[in-house]
């Protein structure tokens, strides 16, 4: 009797893929759990526009740092074609450590020489500081995303994030309280220049679990054509020739649109609501915690049922949050509602690489992350700075959420009734008539 044996040639990738999981899981998991413990000391969603509102600064300005992280994302593609083929846990490690470092600087000359600093050039400094961090680590997450998705097996994504996303919130959890307690200990807006000293100190040092990754590129990802154009125009060419793909990224827009809209919960919860910083950090703690909870269910679903259903649950959740915060007359309340912003806004990434990467084998998750960003940004990077706007010359918060919850309604029925991903067998398919 012939017995079925897994392949021990080298170049089958799947078998040194599972050869290297435990190792690479070890070294993934341990990075998300001491990149979490400095995430509620600086969480971008709601501690910075905390941080700028309590400087004063307009709504407007708010919601263009809040843009950088779609404003940035062409810098994914010089990340992808040059630093996306070799040495690539190199890349994301220097890249990592270098954003966080900037804003380090920031943090310890604001901190303990106060008296450089004019209050412009305090938010000023901070700006830049923030595009600097959020440039850097834009490149670095193309890159890391295309190390996830070609050293994990395919039917295992899902579950490993679960995991990364559980290990980065009981990270979270265990320094909540000392956040808490800095951003009460010491009065505004020092409180949140300590904070932020602390979490960018976390980072730096636990960017240096991911030496333990053993990275085996995909083939798709080795491959390299001669110019930077050339190979721009002829990836872009694929995805926007695949109609599945454009219309599954047509919907995901409106989902990252409607979660750029979702981040004025922050001010609103300080301004209307009353909120004092030291309960602010609370939002980071929810935010980790309901990805820790949830993000392994998110990951089940997508492994199960595909990323179509994870496209619409994370719609209906968001429509779910904008009826909260429409409606909010509590902490309590915008509590809530953040549990469900959460963990949409912990899942798009791990979204638009994974069903990218369904839709169109042929290139790396490196450059399809690159890629499907650049996309969206025309539409995305306006959207935040434009609520801003609305919320600076009509002061109403409600009619900026409503907006979003329209646009999240649309999107729920797109991943619903029109997207299509390979598992099911039914794929949109352009076929020429012929005329006469």
């Amino acid at each position: 009797m012939h017995k079925t044996r897994l392949s021990k040639r080298p170049g089958d990738p799947e078998t040194a893929i599972r050869r290297n999981l435990p190792r690479n899981v070890t070294g993934m998991l341990l990075f998300e759990l001491t990149w979490g413990l400095g995430i509620p000391f600086g969480l971008y969603v709601s501690m910075v526009p905390a941080y700028l509102n309590a400087m004063g600064t307009s709504k407007s300005l708010m919601g263009f740092v809040q843009s950088f992280w779609t404003v940035l994302i062409p810098l994914q593609l010089i990340g992808s074609h040059f630093f996306g083929r070799a040495d690539r846990v190199r890349a994301v490690i220097v890249l990592y450590m270098s954003a966080s470092g900037i804003r380090l600087l920031y943090d310890v000359l604001a901190v303990f020489v106060p008296g450089i600093w004019t209050p412009g050039a305090f938010a000023g400094f901070f700006i830049f500081a923030c595009a600097s961090y959020v440039g850097l680590l834009v490149v670095g997450q193309s890159i890391y995303m295309g190390v996830l998705t070609d050293n994990i097996p395919r039917r295992r994504r899902g579950w490993v994030f679960g995991l990364r996303t559980l290990f980065m919130g009981l990270g979270g959890i265990l320094t909540g309280l000392g956040t808490s307690w800095v951003l009460h200990r010491w009065s505004s807006p020092l409180n949140f220049r300590i904070s932020f000293m602390i979490c960018d100190t976390l980072w730096t040092l636990s960017s240096l679990c991911l030496f333990l990754l053993l990275d085996r590129p995909a083939r798709a990802a080795r491959r390299r054509t001669a110019g930077f154009m050339l190979s721009l125009r002829g990836k872009l060419g694929i995805l926007l020739g695949n109609p599945n793909y454009r219309i599954f990224l047509f919907f995901h827009m409106l989902n990252s649109v409607a979660l750029t809209v979702a981040t004025f919960i922050v001010p609103y919860a300080q301004e209307r609501l009353g909120v004092p910083d030291s309960r602010m950090t609370w939002l980071s703690v929810i935010y980790l915690a309901s990805s820790a909870a949830f993000g392994s269910l998110m990951g089940r679903l997508a492994d199960k049922a595909g990323y179509r259903s994870v496209g619409a649950v994370q719609s209906f959740l968001l429509v779910a949050f904008f009826l909260i915060a429409v409606t909010s007359r509590s902490f309590t309340a915008v509590c809530i509602g953040y549990v469900l912003y959460s963990t949409v806004n912990m899942t798009g990434a791990f979204m638009l690489v994974n069903m990218s990467v369904e839709l169109c084998p042929t290139l790396g998750g490196t450059d399809l992350t690159a890629l499907g960003g650049m996309l969206l940004l025309p539409f995305v990077a306006v959207s935040s700075p434009l609520a801003g706007m609305i919320i600076d010359r009509t002061g109403s918060y409600p009619t900026v959420f409503s907006i979003g919850a329209t646009i999240a309604m649309i999107a729920f029925f797109g991943f619903a009734f029109l997207v299509r991903e390979p598992r099911t067998g039914k794929l949109y398919e352009l076929k020429q008539i012929a005329v006469g």
